[in-house]
């Protein structure tokens, strides 16, 4: 068990305080508990990004790596004020989530890559609003913003790793 306090552990990704076997994950014959179901598919997708090796040193999670990001997320259709209130509040509620801002239809969001991305924001706004506005223009925008939130998360998790001095 990872930093075990009294039958509690620090979930890796988040950095909050979880019981321990909660959504728990096992890497490299350690087993780590995490706040959620969000957190342990990160861990899942990129452990090094969140935990070191002796070989390489500490990783770019556990020094603290902040990695923010500011995107405006086309909706389908401007959201009402309480609409936008109740969006605002979903979002806020996604660790990683900074600010959260509507003109119109238009949501601004400014969030931290390394615990939140771009594609968990626009699932949450689908979840709670009902759609993206889906000109080609725009889905292939977002796609590009996805392939290259993931290109920049391998990066950091494979890269700076093994070759930081």
């Amino acid at each position: 068990m990872t930093r075990s306090l009294l039958g509690a552990t620090w979930d890796p990704v988040c950095g909050e305080m979880v019981p321990e076997g909660a959504h728990s994950w096992t890497h490299r014959h350690i087993k780590y508990s995490f706040c959620s179901d969000h957190c342990r598919e990160r861990f899942q997708r990129w452990p090094h990004l969140y935990v070191g090796e002796a070989t390489f040193g500490l990783a770019e999670g556990q020094l603290g790596t902040s990695v923010p990001k500011s995107h405006t997320i086309v909706l389908a259709e401007a959201p009402s004020a309480e609409e936008a209130l109740h969006l605002s509040e979903a979002l806020a509620a996604l660790k990683g989530v900074d600010e959260v801002r509507f003109d119109g239809e238009r949501a601004l969001v400014h969030y931290d890559l390394m615990q939140v991305s771009l594609a968990d924001i626009e699932k949450a706004i689908i979840t709670e609003a009902g759609g993206l506005r889906q000109r080609i223009s725009d889905r292939v925008e977002r796609a590009l913003i996805h392939y290259s939130e993931e290109c920049e998360l391998d990066n950091l998790s494979h890269l700076a790793a093994h070759y930081r001095p």
